[in-house]
């Protein structure tokens, strides 16, 4: 056991009490304060004078009442008597387990990153509350339980060798024939909407082997007839994508030159339509895919307004905008507070993955996870940006030769210009240029 100094270890003491107090928590009742040395309890009076004078108005309610409940083996607990300051006490409030006292922020592992994302995502909470969030259903649409179902969608022809095998993060579904996917996706390329829509398409070719005898039995007491026919009992397949990624804002789609590739929105919801009366919807199932694009966020968590926005920022990092940036091993969240106290799922999802919490194996392989992200998939963007300057950087030398060449300035001269050898600017063709 070791031994610090009396006056220290009161000033921390007193000031942990008041801070306790001043959030208004149950920190009291539910984990009591203790002490490594009971004579130290002697101390709190003359420990409390330390306190800044906003404070100060606690000191003594708090000196009088705060007294030890319990001695063991050099351990002595402390509790306050809540009768005497019922004001400080009124609402309680759960701290997380990696927040210190005196903060407003929680570390946890990143939320982004395989291993996590889907532990998460394992607290039924947790997962009806994001997707209630993420599809804006409220009052009867409200989902509240979901049932997990296998994450690996394999091809239809397993022995063919030109099949594709996905794995998704978390698919789900409700007894009443809803089903959802949700995926994050840290590498957002330009092919990765087709490659969504051919994950919702899969997870539809699925809809037979994911029911259950119970759903068979409950259409057949409709209608016998429709005991085999699965797609009766479907209430909805929703697919959901989350990303940080980023696009140029000038960059626009190949096959439809007038639209930009980077989505305009915080949640874009697509769904099949008449293309000619927009407003009416295919079929009487919805059938929908959503990209969430976290970079739509700019708020503090104060300003935050609506369940999504409060996902979004937990999910939310800079670092992954480009895709060539490592991800750091843990995120901080700032006022996460302020949203875990009016969002139940949240907290739930935090108190997962907070630093403190998470079981060692998940750790494990969430770390080995984040290394081959580190080391593999960024150092092969890396590459992949670094050969684009240069190829651009050459394209644009070549460009300048050309243009001096038309103005009949000497091949020597152009060479000291540009670097490019005299080979090089002897073959440039204007025609290469334009392709």
């Amino acid at each position: 056991m070791f031994r610090i100094d009396e006056e220290d270890a009161m000033k921390f003491i007193a000031k942990v009490l008041i801070v306790l107090a001043l959030l208004q928590t149950d920190g009291f009742s539910a984990s009591r304060l203790t002490m490594l040395e009971p004579e130290l309890m002697n101390g709190i009076k003359r420990a409390l004078s330390f306190l800044p004078p906003s404070v100060a108005r606690y000191s003594t309610s708090l000196t009088q009442d705060v007294r030890p409940v319990s001695f063991s083996h050099g351990i002595v607990t402390l509790r306050p008597n809540r009768s005497a300051v019922p004001s400080i006490f009124e609402t309680p409030r759960r701290l997380f387990g990696s927040q210190s006292l005196d903060s407003h922020s929680r570390k946890i592992y990143h939320p982004c990153v395989d291993g996590i994302f889907q532990y998460g995502f394992e607290s039924h909470i947790a997962l009806t509350n994001f997707l209630n969030a993420a599809l804006d259903f409220k009052g009867e649409k409200e989902i509240q339980n979901v049932e997990h179902i296998k994450k690996n969608m394999p091809t239809a022809d397993p022995s063919s060798p030109l099949g594709y095998h996905f794995t998704v993060d978390v698919r789900c579904r409700t007894k009443e024939g809803h089903h959802f996917l949700v995926e994050m996706q840290n590498d957002f390329r330009d092919d990765y909407h087709l490659k969504a829509l051919i994950e919702h398409s899969r997870m539809l070719s699925l809809l037979d082997t994911d029911q259950t005898m119970e759903d068979k039995d409950k259409r057949a007491e409709k209608n016998k007839k429709d005991a085999t026919h699965f797609w009766k009992g479907i209430q909805g397949i929703y697919t959901i994508v989350i990303t940080n990624k980023v696009f140029d804002s000038k960059r626009m789609k190949l096959a439809y030159p007038s639209e930009k590739t980077m989505e305009p929105l915080l949640v874009n919801p697509y769904e099949l339509r008449h293309t000619e009366q927009l407003e009416r919807r295919y079929g009487d199932v919805p059938n929908r895919i959503v990209l969430l694009m976290l970079n739509h966020l700019n708020k503090p968590a104060s300003e935050l307004k609506t369940p999504i926005e409060d996902w979004a920022y937990v999910f939310k990092d800079r670092a992954l905008r480009s895709g060539v940036e490592k991800i750091p091993e843990t995120k901080e969240l700032e006022d996460i507070e302020l949203i875990a106290n009016r969002n139940p799922g949240i907290r739930e999802f935090i108190e997962r993955i907070d630093v403190k919490n998470l079981p060692h194996e998940v750790r494990d392989r969430y770390m080995r996870s984040i290394h081959y992200y580190n080391t593999t998939i960024v150092d092969i963007e890396e590459k992949a940006v670094e050969k684009g300057k240069i190829e651009g950087k050459k394209e644009g030398l070549l460009v300048a030769a050309l243009g001096m060449k038309k103005l009949k300035i000497p091949t020597d001269q152009i060479v000291k210009a540009t670097g490019l050898s005299a080979a090089e600017i002897d073959d440039i063709k204007a025609e290469d240029l334009d392709s």
